[in-house]
């Protein structure tokens, strides 16, 4: 699970030391603490000290546009859509030239669906701001989802134009070239994307990612050098490697191996550049044939879909062998698994950070041509692949992965390539898919994120459900708006024993 967040366009710390000099003279305007204390509020995701002060500025000066664009985007980032779209109007009202106002407002109008009153706010911000580099990349994503995606192309060339290291950019793009049938072109932007956010010259050195460490992580990658080494490539330098994180894992005070923690001076200069880089990425090329394997009885799946009630099936023997052999040593011998920041201790990789590969490609197209009535004119929109730690199963006997949550997209497919002899329990370790879908009204933070409010609406349903366990090259088609989360893991230890699944969503919720 992971989503592209347009974050509110606010104003910089300079622009609101000069705010009460910007607001109209008529009326008079809140102390500087007072605002830079909001500004400070919001930045560091203190939602609710923003909101409160918010309100209780606009109540003593109802005129104050910075006010309600901070509640805008707190509301926004907290759910609620519809208030939010209120401030944001009330901010365009106060100052129609400000051109982030009109940018927040489109993606609050994109998130509640009102598509072609988002294009019209992301064109008002462009209007206002030619060089306004995310409101290009805005207007790109929804012209997307309206299905123009000639010219989303344009508008996300047009932010890559202004903004040559725009990450999020160069990622919607390959989705958009990968969609129109241009995957060498998209693969090319993918790599970019790879480039600017871990290659040599990072664009954010800072990112959290690079700063903090867990022994979870530190354990996978001391596994994973390990079993590169034995593979014959680079074995002294795997090998180093190893040693160096181990020594580093057994200086590190923690509580839990999932703990997040800061990386000491000592450890980041130690780690240097090998820490969450992709020093080490396989080749895997697309095949001249399907990579879907060719046993798959089309017909009988495609009626299995078509005649649950919400749209659920599952496939056997998914992959051909030569593809499955070929994306499980790319998963396994790849250094792309920077995401560690989740609960559970799992490893995420993603196709704008390395995952992207022909093969990767390869699948979600041959899989669309296989099943036309399935996924329709649905394109792909996000690929990702989960490692699941197994000294967390050892250790907790038995351990959930990904909570319950529903996905941005209409259709789900989840595949499953570790061998079956890595799992200690064949009843489990799959998905479970309740019957119950996420209220199109809901925002991605309630159907996503919010487990009580989630429980609550799969209650309303008699908590109906399919289990669907583990089994090697297996995949699960369903509909994405339906709740779902991992079954009970398992698995023996090991680093191939690891259980990996692999994601792919197609379409846009609720289309």
């Amino acid at each position: 699970m992971i989503f592209q967040v347009n974050h509110p366009q606010l104003l910089s710390g300079n622009e609101v030391n000069n705010m009460n000099e910007k607001e109209d003279s008529s009326f008079i305007s809140p102390p500087q603490t007072q605002l830079s204390s909001l500004l400070e509020h919001y930045q560091n995701r203190r939602f609710s000290d923003a909101e409160k002060l918010s309100l209780e500025i606009i109540q003593d000066f109802p005129k104050h546009q910075f006010a309600w664009k901070v509640l805008g985007a707190v509301l926004g980032t907290t759910g609620r859509k519809s208030e939010a779209e209120a401030a944001y109007q009330t901010a365009v009202a106060l100052s129609p030239q400000d051109a982030g106002a009109h940018n927040n407002l489109g993606n609050t109008l994109k998130a509640l669906g009102r598509l072609d009153e988002a294009e019209a706010s992301y064109n008002q911000a462009i209007a206002l701001k030619p060089d306004f580099a995310e409101a290009h990349n805005n207007l790109g994503n929804t012209l997307k989802v309206l299905g123009r995606l000639d010219e989303a192309l344009a508008s996300y060339n047009q932010a890559i134009a202004l903004k040559p290291d725009f990450v999020k950019a160069h990622s919607n793009l390959g989705i958009t070239l990968n969609a129109l049938g241009s995957r060498e072109s998209a693969l090319k932007h993918f790599e970019r994307s790879l480039q600017l956010t871990r290659g040599i010259n990072p664009v954010d050195l800072y990112h959290k990612s690079f700063r903090h460490i867990s022994i979870a992580k530190l354990d996978h990658d001391i596994e994973q050098f390990d079993y590169i080494a034995a593979s014959g490539i680079d074995i002294k330098k795997f090998q180093e490697l190893a040693k160096l994180y181990q020594t580093v894992k057994s200086e590190i005070n923690h509580t839990l191996d999932t703990d997040i923690i800061h990386l000491s001076d000592k450890h980041q200069r130690l780690l240097g550049d090998t820490f969450n880089r992709p020093i080490h990425i396989l080749e895997a090329p697309a095949l001249d044939m399907s990579a879907i394997g060719d046993s798959i009885d089309i017909n009988k799946i495609t009626d299995d879909y078509c005649e649950h009630e919400y749209g659920l099936t599952y496939i056997d023997d998914f992959l051909n062998p030569v593809a499955l052999k070929s994306l499980r040593e790319f998963l396994l011998g790849s250094t792309i698994w920077f995401d560690f920041f989740h609960k559970g201790g799992y490893m995420g990789a993603y196709l704008s950070e390395g995952l992207a590969s022909p093969l990767v490609l390869q699948i979600a197209e041959d899989l669309r041509k296989k099943f036309p009535k399935i996924f329709k004119n649905h394109h792909l929109t996000q690929f990702w692949a989960y490692k699941y730690d197994s000294r967390a199963s050892e250790k907790n006997n038995s351990y959930k992965g990904i909570h319950v949550h529903a996905d941005d997209a209409a259709i789900n497919v989840n595949f499953w390539i570790t061998p079956n002899s890595a799992n200690l329990d064949p009843s489990s370790g799959g998905l479970v898919v309740y019957n119950t879908e996420a209220p199109l009204e809901w925002g991605f933070n309630r159907y996503n994120k919010n487990e009580q409010k989630i429980r609550e609406e799969i209650l309303k349903s008699n908590q109906k459900k399919t289990i669907v366990p583990h089994n090697e090259n297996r995949a699960v088609i369903f509909n994405s708006n339906l709740f779902h989360e991992t079954d009970n893991i398992k698995f023996k230890a090991g680093y191939e024993n690891r259980r990996i699944n692999v994601t792919l969503l197609f379409g846009r919720r609720g289309l």
